[in-house]
């Protein structure tokens, strides 16, 4: 008996990420006890700002969490139930949701190096996304931090300034373009610890947008330990915790714009912050949020309740259409012009470091396709087209493509039930720019749940509309 009792606890304790979104790591016939008895299946909507106290003016306790409820701005008893979800995910101590993706990160500049001292270093990558490389560099310049920063992991895939492409082995092939740092992220906490400076905030986003690049996240935290480097906050939003789960690889902080694929539905702005510890960097983090007001409102944390249930099955369904489309398009006459940037595919420069990063075999459901220069040309030439082809040429050609695909959706964001297409060159950069940051020819892919054959034929018939137009 004692042997199944352990056996039986042993179970309940390895619940899979299904269960732990379905239930919120409950007992579903205990649910009433946070629902005032009335046994509601469905977390309600907890609109109240205020709660009472009791006869000896005390605070209510929620009996699931075991933490008081006293003011809706900390402590609102729907977004709380997010926050438990979303912790025991990431098998975390802790979860802070916030109104937004850039709120959560706005909380761990503050948080973790808001109140440092003037040798305070930040360390973050050269490429991710951009809103987010933006804010870094404001955010630093405006306090006086040292932002260091750093390019992916060698070998990576760059794009020259005519989008031709470039394999990157080293830091002596680095693309002399102002977008690039030259100096890998190990080598920057080297020098750092060198000159005797600890980084006070190592950011990372992998795999990042929309490159896609990967991150060695065992490798970063054995050296940052080694070094005596602070805190590392990694962007998880395109790997939810369904594939990586990057505090159980020793990192500190996870982040996610929760907008995407922890919602997927594509109606809740929303970011999220989940601790390894609740340290001093988690108290200060809590208290910015707190005092601050960046937080997540009853309906919203409803709604993303809601999205959060099928997170699993989404993330899984996105992972196996996204290969399928990566590898179809590679081996498609049609696509023979296009570089297909796809994490799982063995080409991936950094697939060895992925495949030993995710689990299941599974590599999530973003991807891009680069229109490479020499391709069109040909295109032009064949078609008696004089001239050479151009950036602006390019871009045209591509926001057809985007705009002319059936079944996807052009539009920004990722992560949803929807596929959605996007040439990123015309978002993030300045109309005709020379030397950009994000390759001119770039079409990020975000697959949703549509059938697979279905996307590749609206992809066949953007890139035939493109070709029509020449």
């Amino acid at each position: 008996m004692r042997c199944l009792e352990r056996s039986l606890t042993h179970r309940l304790e390895m619940s899979d990420l299904g269960s732990i979104l379905v239930t919120g790591k409950r007992d579903p016939a205990n649910a009433a006890r946070d629902a005032h008895d009335l046994g509601s299946v469905i977390e309600p909507i907890y609109t109240s700002t205020t709660f009472a106290r009791d006869e000896n003016h005390e605070l209510h306790v929620r009996s699931r969490s075991g933490k008081s409820v006293c003011y809706s701005r900390p402590d609102n008893p729907t977004v709380a139930t997010c926050e438990e979800i979303l912790c025991a995910l990431e098998d975390g101590a802790d979860c802070a949701l916030v109104s937004s993706g850039m709120a959560a990160v706005n909380a761990v500049l503050e948080g973790v190096v808001g109140g440092g001292g003037d040798e305070r270093c930040v360390l973050a990558p050269t490429r991710g996304y951009f809103a987010v490389r933006a804010f870094l560099k404001e955010w630093c310049a405006s306090r006086r931090v040292n932002l260091i920063e750093y390019d992916p992991d060698y070998p990576y895939v760059a794009y020259g300034a005519e989008n031709e492409r470039l394999v990157v082995d080293c830091p002596e092939d680095t693309p002399k373009n102002g977008h690039n740092a030259g100096v890998s992220i190990y080598t920057c906490m080297y020098n750092a610890a060198h000159y005797g400076k600890r980084i006070s905030l190592i950011w990372i986003e992998s795999p990042a947008n929309p490159t896609w690049d990967v991150v060695d996240l065992r490798r970063v935290v054995r050296r940052a330990r080694e070094l005596g480097h602070g805190c590392i906050c990694v962007d998880s939003t395109v790997m939810t915790p369904c594939l990586v789960k990057p505090l159980t690889l020793g990192c500190d902080i996870v982040m996610h714009s929760a907008t995407k694929y922890i919602n997927g539905h594509g109606d809740v702005v929303a970011g999220a912050l989940v601790t390894r510890e609740k340290n001093e960097n988690w108290r200060k983090i809590l208290h910015v949020r707190q005092l601050g007001g960046a937080v997540l409102g009853s309906f919203d944390a409803y709604l993303l309740l809601r999205g959060m249930r099928t997170l699993d099955l989404r993330v899984q369904r996105q992972s196996e259409s996204a290969l399928w489309l990566a590898r179809s398009m590679q081996e498609s006459d049609m696509f023979n012009g296009f570089d297909v940037l796809y994490i799982g595919l063995p080409s991936h420069l950094q697939h060895d470091v992925a495949r030993r990063l995710f689990q299941e075999g599974l590599y999530g459901g973003m991807l891009s396709i680069v229109l490479l220069p020499e391709w069109l040309q040909g295109q032009w030439d064949a078609k008696g087209r004089r001239g050479r082809v151009g950036l602006g040429d390019l871009v045209s050609f591509c926001k057809l493509v985007a705009t002319r695909s059936t079944v996807w959706t052009c539009a920004t964001s990722l992560g949803g039930f929807e596929s959605l297409i996007e040439h990123r060159y015309s978002v993030e950069c300045a109309p005709g720019e020379q030397n950009p940051h994000v390759p001119a020819g770039l079409l990020r892919l975000s697959v949703g749940l549509e059938n697979k054959e279905d996307l590749l034929l609206g992809l066949e018939k953007g890139v035939l509309a493109a070709l029509d137009s020449i």
